[in-house]
């Protein structure tokens, strides 16, 4: 019986490989096109496990042939089509769409999902180290022999990776991996959380010197620093002073928000420099974010060392910031727990991140560990030992960060932290 079954998948998969091979536009393809008029029916699928574009074969009735009219998902994640012979269809599972996974075909108006059989994703993390090599100091150049002590980092439109170092002088710089190098943009400058603006790919911060000072990197100018000051439009609202000012751009309406020590939440127009104090908050931060599934909504947590709700992870609506306070969990004491935000434990989360898919990578620099809070507001450990500081690259089991602080995410969802302690900028490889 095994023997039989498995001559017809290698049978399947031989006719399958055939057919893709014919060409992208499958001219070559014949078989019965898709008739709007009968359902679309599913039997099987082979493999019932994989990991990121892992080939899977599905089979069924009324595919027909164009792969462009067919939409497979696992769970909610768009799976890429590579071909169709009308009974058998052959996608890539795509990345990170949830460790069990229901799939459903979609073509024209009918959607159909397989009943009672399950995708079982295996997701793959490893940790590599990009630059830096242990030793706190600070010169830039080639990858292999420049050196750091890493803060904050962040990615911006196109990409390029930015990173501010803090120690023995205070610098901020570029990481162009295609040319394998660091590349001082700005020296001694006291950066705090570094925000990219999405659409502009101009890099904003503030700095520890003064009050509502501000430095921008724009790329069409080459990245030169430019300073400004910010300017509140009720001086009462003006900080008293510029510590722990985490920033981050909204990408619906183009503004910079940003929490000042024992202040609160400001709105920054970048372009004239406004600001405005939308929400009263004590305490410190340095992390922010928004989720671009969910616009407009802020989600900060609160350092350790807060005099207020010291780890806690809180979200606010920036368009309507007096109603919507909200805390997610409800444990202010410092620790590690994974599983449903409500009863998670953190440890002095440094900064945070949101990738396009809504999950939300976090620095949790006193676990020396790397967590996610999944868009199903559950919380994971991505790499890292909770409480066991150290260096080592490598995956789950054994990869080790020291007081990780700064955290971004690239658009193919490589995840890059500031490991601080270490002395290093990391990369994590997610799938």
């Amino acid at each position: 019986m095994k023997k039989s079954f498995l001559l017809n998948f290698v049978l399947m998969l031989i006719s399958i490989t055939c057919f893709v091979a014919c060409g992208d536009d499958n001219k070559d393809v014949t078989g019965p096109a898709h008739d709007p008029s009968k359902p679309v029916k599913l039997t099987t699928f082979y493999p019932d496990s994989g990991k990121y574009q892992e080939k899977v074969l599905l089979t069924g009735e009324n595919f027909g042939v164009d792969p462009n009219i067919i939409r497979v998902y696992f769970n909610s994640k768009l799976a890429p089509v590579i071909g169709s012979t009308g009974k058998r269809m052959y996608v890539n599972a795509p990345r990170l769409p949830g460790d069990t996974c229901i799939i459903s075909v979609v073509i024209g108006t009918d959607s159909v999902v397989y009943d009672n059989k399950f995708f079982r994703y295996k997701s793959e993390v490893t940790v590599t180290t990009l630059v830096g090599n242990g030793e706190n100091s600070y010169q830039d150049g080639n990858l292999a022999t420049a050196t750091l002590r890493p803060q904050w980092v962040c990615i911006d439109k196109d990409d390029n990776v930015f990173v501010a170092h803090w120690h023995n002088g205070f610098h901020v710089a570029r990481i162009n991996e295609d040319d394998n190098e660091m590349i001082t943009v700005g020296q001694n400058i006291t950066a705090n959380v570094l925000a990219a603006n999405q659409e502009t790919g101009v890099i904003a911060f503030s700095t520890q010197n003064a009050v509502g000072q501000y430095i921008t990197l724009d790329p069409s100018n080459f990245w030169a620093p430019k300073y400004h000051q910010a300017r509140w439009t009720n001086p009462i609202e003006t900080p008293t002073n510029p510590y722990n000012p985490a920033s981050v751009t909204n990408p619906t309406d183009g503004f910079i928000y940003t929490h000042f020590f024992n202040t609160g939440v400001m709105k920054i127009n970048p372009q004239n420099w406004e600001a405005k104090l939308i929400y009263p908050l004590s305490g410190a931060t340095n992390a922010m974010t928004f989720r671009p599934t969910e616009p407009n909504i802020l989600y900060m947590v609160m350092r350790s060392t807060s005099t207020y709700l010291p780890n806690t992870v809180i979200t606010l609506d920036v368009t309507n910031p007096d109603s919507t306070f909200q805390k997610l969990n409800t444990i202010t004491a410092a620790g590690h727990r994974d599983g449903a935000i409500e009863q998670a434990q953190f440890n002095d989360i440094r900064m945070i991140v949101s990738d396009t898919d809504g999950s939300i990578y976090m620095a949790d620099d006193r676990n020396h560990c790397i967590r996610r809070l999944t868009p199903d507001n559950m919380v994971e450990t991505v790499l890292g030992i909770p409480g066991t500081p150290g260096w080592k690259d490598g995956g789950k089991k054994d990869a080790l960060f020291q007081n990780p602080s700064g955290i971004a995410v690239k658009s193919d969802g490589t995840v890059y932290v500031a490991d601080y302690g270490n002395c290093r900028v990391r990369k994590l490889s997610i799938n």
